[in-house]
């Protein structure tokens, strides 16, 4: 269009898609670029300006706020830097409700997806209701594309690829869609030298919710494979493997209030309990099953938590989470010991820990709230005070990392102990001695005196040996040294000689012409 100096597109109906995060860390977290794909060609949205009031860069905000261009009738993908938030707000800017865009988002964590138009949940295409209409099942598809929401859909629309990690969703209109992200907690069960039938037999569930203190309509298992394949699998012999998911049914009705963190905290305790009984053996006990270890994916944290950050900043991946393996600690390891200076004061080198089971492999302590103690013991085994820092930290994964401890009071043959419950872990012995003492500097007029009388003398020892070109020579107090920069009047010999040298190369350059 000459009139219009820019080029108008015929045969599509174009509207403004709006991409909104909705989490507490809306200002802070960086979303973009957001990768938005469809019919073949990208747009990636940067974020809009900065909302701070400093003119730092570490104290810049920016509302993760984006405005794509889309044609209504056709699907569009996005893609998201950073880990997808929680809470995200889709809508079409100006659009009549007979417009349609089916948008799929992409998500790398395995918790459950709440749609919501106007606070009323929508439940997926693949939904399968109990009988109170309080909760639902997931039905596999038969085929590929037998739950995808169709444009002709109405708002809300959706169903979640679990191959491809997408969620597919309608937007029609300009009516705001809500996906909220609901925390699960996936346990893994692994159970030796049983069957099937042996299993269903006995009733998990249940004995599971009298553990827990928990509701059994939370607990639902999702499959019960037998394993023999794989090398992790091999070394954790199994007879099966039962996989379980704890949750809290949907909320049918949602306010803007409506927060997950309760629900967060309940599978953090849950998860917690179960851990604990892993690690001190009396989990087959407490449930009525043989269980020798646990495969456990926590729940993701809300993004008001300080936890969420972590989350947040790793890696992007199609990859399975990790599984975080517990079972019955047998050992604590020292693997990296504890280096002390020559005098107190920091350690050379920090301590590690590693909790192992009797095959040898890590025991994820950290889904527990288990901590390891350090502290200091005297040559006779007696614990002493002198230990400084954070000597009680909680693990991460199998490791327990200390980071500031420091010794602060000499002594021989000294050592370090480390416990976890039962177990413990010592250190080599090693000497520490005490700081040296420092002088501090006085200005009496004695030692004023003094110190003058030393210079004067180191003066006239240094200088008798030369001639005496100068009176002043061994007259002055000052002290000297053999710096031609050198604040002094003192003039040797030497340093004149070296000036008459440079005069001389002086003159007879060519580049400087000084004489």
């Amino acid at each position: 269009m000459h009139t219009w100096q820019s080029y108008k597109c015929f045969g599509l109906n174009y509207r403004m898609l709006v991409i909104e995060s909705m989490d507490a860390d809306i200002e802070t977290r960086r979303l973009s670029p957001v990768a938005v794909l469809g019919n073949g060609f990208i747009d990636l949205l940067n974020g809009p300006q900065d909302h701070g009031w400093c003119a730092g860069y570490t104290c810049q905000k920016r509302l993760s706020l984006f405005h794509s261009i889309v044609a209504t009738g056709h699907t569009f993908d996005v893609f998201f830097t950073s880990v997808s938030p929680q809470k995200l707000r889709l809508m079409m800017l100006n659009a009549d409700p007979s417009e349609s865009v089916l948008v799929a988002v992409f998500y790398s964590k395995p918790q459950r997806l709440d749609v919501y138009v106007q606070n009323t949940l929508i439940s997926p295409t693949n939904a399968q209701w109990n009988a109170d209409n309080t909760d639902y099942t997931l039905k596999e598809p038969l085929f590929p594309g037998e739950y995808v929401p169709s444009l002709n859909s109405s708002i809300g629309t959706n169903f979640f690829d679990q191959e491809k990690k997408m969620l597919m969703v309608l937007v029609r209109g300009s009516t705001p869609v809500e996906i909220r992200t609901s925390p699960l907690l996936f346990i893994a069960f692994q159970i030796p030298a049983m069957t099937e039938a042996e299993f269903f037999r006995d009733n998990l569930v249940q004995n599971l919710a009298l553990f827990l203190k928990i509701s059994p309509n939370m607990i639902r298992i999702t499959k019960v494979i037998r394993e023999n394949g794989g090398a992790r699998r091999r070394k954790r012999e199994t007879g099966l493997t039962v996989e379980v998911e704890i949750k809290k049914p949907p909320v049918q009705q949602t306010t803007n209030n409506t927060d997950n963190e309760e629900d967060f905290i309940t599978l953090k305790n849950v998860a917690n309990d179960l851990g604990q009984a892993a690690v001190s053996g009396n989990l087959s006990q407490s449930i009525g099953f043989n269980v020798s270890s646990i495969g456990i994916v926590p729940p993701l944290p809300p993004s008001s938590d300080p936890s969420w950050n972590k989350v947040a900043t790793e890696e992007v991946t199609r990859e399975e989470p990790k599984v975080s393996f517990v079972s019955s600690v047998a050992k604590l390891l020292l693997v990296v010991e504890p280096i002390a200076g020559e005098y107190v004061g920091p350690l050379y080198q920090q301590p590690s820990l590693k909790a192992v089971d009797e095959e040898g492999l890590c025991v994820s302590v950290g889904v527990t709230t288990l901590t390891a103690t350090a502290s200091l013991k005297d040559s006779s085994g007696n614990v002493v005070d002198g230990l400084g820092g954070n000597k009680t930290i909680q693990f991460d994964d199998c490791w327990a990392n200390y980071t500031d401890l420091a010794i602060l009071s000499n002594g021989e043959n000294l050592t370090m102990s480390f416990t976890l419950n039962e177990w413990d872990a010592q250190s080599r012995s090693f000497d520490v001695k005490a700081t040296l003492a420092t002088q501090t500097p006085t200005t009496s007029n004695n030692v004023t005196n003094s110190l003058s009388s030393t210079t004067q003398t180191t003066k006239v020892t240094t200088t008798s040996n030369v001639p005496n070109t100068s009176p002043s020579t061994t007259q002055t107090p000052d002290v000297t040294n053999d710096s031609i920069f050198d604040s002094s009047t003192t003039v040797t010999a030497g340093i004149l000689c070296l000036f008459s040298i440079i005069y001389s190369l002086a003159c007879c350059s060519d580049i400087i012409a000084i004489c």
